[in-house]
């Protein structure tokens, strides 16, 4: 009877330490699976970072497609620039007839008078001529003045006599040394054939207003 009561209680020992083990199957099982989803997560995650340097159907790797995107962006800032230019221009139009129409109205000297008309005749021809080239380029040309040239007609129209004509030759100077400038720096500098055509025309034009200015200026400063 002792030597059963021994066995029966090896055997339930044995019983509980078997359901101990199976108990603690689960717990080990979900270290097991959340270390293998981890491992997989980061297996995807390699994979992700990969696909990110491979080539894509052209070829062409991201870091190559950004390089692309930085070309195509600055073609994009070439286009506004000259686009820019073109407005520049119809603003420096705009300023020159207003300010030449005041002139000849204005101005006491005949020089002056003289002058004002040139900026007139020569800059609504170059108006004209731009409005066609802009039209091309898709380009609208502004309508409206701008504050700039607002406050330059003000400033001339408080001045009367001679105090004008000093005041209108001095821009007239200064004006057309700034857009000599910028119009041959865009005839270097773009890759426009039509507006590299329209500055080369233009900068002999204005050089010659330019020297008109100037000799406006020298009889203004002898009085």
């Amino acid at each position: 009877m002792k030597k059963n009561t021994t066995i029966q209680h090896t055997m339930l020992t044995v019983l509980v330490v078997f359901v101990l083990v199976l108990t603690g199957l689960p717990s080990c099982t979900n270290n097991n699976d959340g270390t293998a989803v981890q491992k997989t997560n980061d297996s995807t995650n390699r994979n992700d970072n990969t696909i990110n340097t491979a080539p894509n159907a052209n070829g062409q790797t991201n870091s190559m497609n950004e390089s692309v995107k930085k070309n195509t962006d600055a073609t994009d800032n070439t286009d506004v620039t000259d686009t820019a230019f073109i407005m520049k221009a119809a603003e420096i139009n705009m300023e020159e007839i207003k300010l030449g129409k005041l002139a000849q109205q204005r101005s006491s000297m005949g020089h002056v008078k003289d002058l004002g008309k040139m900026m007139v005749t020569e800059h609504t021809e170059a108006t004209t001529k731009l409005a066609a080239l802009a039209k091309t380029k898709m380009v609208s040309l502004p309508t409206v003045e701008s504050g700039k040239i607002t406050a330059a007609y003000k400033m001339l129209a408080a001045k009367k006599g001679k105090s004008f004509d000093k005041a209108y030759s001095d821009m007239m100077v200064n004006g057309h040394k700034e857009a000599i400038a910028l119009f041959e720096k865009v005839n270097r500098d773009t890759k426009d054939n039509d507006i590299k055509a329209m500055t080369g025309e233009m900068i002999p034009k204005l050089k010659t207003h330019l020297e008109h200015a100037e000799m406006c200026q020298q009889e203004c400063e002898k009085m």
